[in-house]
């Protein structure tokens, strides 16, 4: 039997995470994106289909679709945690 742990990162989960700014360079936003995205995928369990990460100096924009707005929220909380930024906007759907 095949167990899935999620959510289980104490760093997002406990909010004991170092902020950066926002990247300065398109190798050190490429790297943040990703660093979201495994963030979202773990505490969402993989329930953002077609997650989407977008870094740029206006801020973080997440997108892809969900069937919850728990989902939703659990994902934002997941990317704030390591955006170290307030200009996060969360475009998933909820469907």
């Amino acid at each position: 039997m095949s167990h899935r742990v999620c959510g289980s990162s104490p760093a997002v989960g406990g909010l004991a995470l170092d902020r950066h700014p926002l990247p300065e360079t398109l190798a050190e936003a490429e790297r943040l994106a990703a660093s979201i995205e495994r963030a979202v995928s773990r505490e969402t369990c993989g329930g953002v289909r077609n997650l989407r990460v977008e870094v740029s100096d206006h801020g973080i924009l997440l997108t892809g679709r969900c069937n919850s707005f728990y989902t939703k929220q659990k994902a934002q909380h997941a990317a704030m945690g390591l955006s170290g930024t307030e200009e996060l906007t969360n475009g998933i759907e909820v469907i």
